[in-house]
């Protein structure tokens, strides 16, 4: 019987890849690959350029640096906003587009072609020294590394804050550089001129009143004082509040050689021995007046008046003290859980539309440890104003004594006048004095800005940075597109 043997073989499988397989077919069809990049790139470019032809742009451009108090935070000497677009707002290149003499552009075409741009003149190159310099960090301590990245990088935003750069297309004067330049140089004082004249803008204390006026003096005495004491209260809170800057109480007015130290020292003079004594007489005693029945009804109008500004500022002492609590309640209760700290029983207040608005503004800042500050100042101040209103309704409610002898109204009549007097030379001197603080704000040559540099001329062109690394990643895209396509034709065959 034979048998059979039978010898199985194991097939042998070969795993390497052989790398002139690859190669060789695509050494073979690198021109089709390059063309398949060249074809990605030229659509690429034709997109992100509009067209085929490259376009180059002549600029000029000049850097302007805001040199007043204020600039940081986005405001001007007297507290009113500011923002550099408005270099190249309406009103200001409208008026600097009427002072060209015989235009070859309209005015839309000029606007279109100036641009602004916050920045300074080497800040890129800034930025790039801070950087290395930063990252050799070796030696310091992480906190010490951050807190030169945190200077360095706010001093560059303050810097950015304080410059800007104005550009404009040169194709609008034909490449004219000294006509672009011109331009340039005109719009920030064009701007400056209209800021400091029109807007005030460097006027950090303002007058209460320029000029006093008589028109509402009368021949009725009662009329004449009041309005007399009305004018010395105006005056006195205008003193008062100049006061309060250091640097305000060491000028003195150029005219009369006063400073505010005098003002406030003839303004109490006059008022405890001429204002107040005539309001004595006249308001309370009724002497010089003419018509009885106009007199007492002058006193319960005027005393009607004020128990309504009492009522009113009484709700306002309340509403701040109902904030103070609040604020209390939640510095004590962080979690904001106030079961247990109800408003006790009896304090109803009533809340004006005004008051409940003024409430939620600064209601924002309860988390802020200064709010508690700002609310007992604001109370302070009302309830001061509140005691005075309170003196004037004594005074006025008080029973009249007629028995003062026997001085005339004439003679009454020219001691207003001499009052008057007085107070007219004060304050033409706190104007005086008013005029030198502001000018004191101002720096030496008086504007707002500097020209950092000359006017400088740049080209660009739209095939940008960006538009060449989207041209080299197109290249890439198309040659690995025909590398695709040459070993799908591979297989396919």
């Amino acid at each position: 019987m034979n048998k059979e043997v039978s010898n199985s073989i194991d097939p042998v499988f070969d795993d390497e890849i052989d790398f002139k397989d690859i190669l060789i077919p695509l050494w073979q069809a690198k021109y089709r690959i390059v063309l398949f990049g060249i074809i990605c790139l030229s659509l690429v470019l034709i997109y992100l350029l509009g067209g085929i032809a490259v376009d180059k742009t002549k600029q000029a451009s000049l850097q302007v640096h805001f040199n007043f108090q204020g600039v940081e935070d986005g405001r001007f000497p007297n507290g009113e906003k500011f923002s550099p677009q408005e270099l190249i707002s309406g009103s200001v290149l409208s008026e600097v587009y009427g002072n060209i003499n015989s235009p070859e552009f309209t005015y839309p075409e000029l606007v279109e072609a100036i641009h602004l741009k916050s920045g300074f003149n080497g800040e890129g190159a800034l930025k790039s020294v801070v950087t290395q310099l930063l990252s050799k960090e070796k030696g310091l301590t992480t906190a010490a590394y951050s807190e030169a990245v945190s200077g360095y990088t706010n001093e560059v935003l303050a810097q950015s804050k304080k410059n800007v750069i104005l550009t404009i297309d040169l194709d609008l004067f034909n490449g004219n550089l000294k006509k672009a330049s011109d331009l340039l140089t005109s719009i920030p004082k064009v701007w400056a001129t209209k800021a400091i004249v029109d807007r005030g803008v460097l006027v950090v204390s303002a007058p209460t009143v320029t000029r006093l006026d008589q028109r509402i003096l009368s021949g009725e005495l009662l009329i004449q004082v009041n309005v007399l004491g009305d004018t010395l209260s105006l005056l006195s809170n205008a003193v008062r509040n100049l006061s309060n800057s250091l640097d305000n109480q060491s000028i003195k007015d150029p005219a009369s050689g006063m400073s505010i130290t005098d003002l406030s020292y003839k303004l109490n003079l006059e008022d405890k021995y001429r204002v107040s004594i005539l309001k004595e007489l006249v308001v309370k005693n009724g002497v010089g007046v003419k018509n009885e029945a106009w007199f007492k009804g002058f006193r319960q109008a005027r005393l009607g008046k004020l128990e309504r500004e009492r009522a009113s500022l009484e709700r306002m002492v309340g509403v701040y003290e109902q904030a103070l609590i609040e604020f209390n309640q939640q510095s004590n209760n962080p979690t904001g859980n106030y079961e247990n700290t109800a408003s006790q029983p009896g304090t109803t207040v009533q809340y004006g539309e005004g008051v409940i608005n003024s409430l939620l503004t600064l209601g924002s800042k309860m988390s802020d440890p200064e709010y508690r500050k700002e609310l007992l100042g604001k109370k302070i101040d009302i309830s001061v104003k509140l005691q005075d209103i309170i003196t004037e309704i004594d005074f006025y409610g008080s029973t009249a004594n007629h028995s003062t002898g026997n001085i005339s109204a004439d003679e009454i009549n020219s001691l207003i006048n001499q009052s008057y007097n007085e107070l007219e030379a004060i304050h033409l001197a706190l104007l005086g004095i008013l005029q030198v603080s502001n000018l004191s704000s101002l720096d030496d040559r008086g504007e707002l800005f500097d020209l950092i540099g000359s006017v400088k001329e740049s080209v660009s062109s739209n095939l940008t940075q960006k538009v060449r690394l989207k041209a080299i990643l197109a290249f890439i895209l198309g040659c690995m597109i025909g590398v695709v396509v040459v070993f799908i034709r591979r297989v396919v065959r």
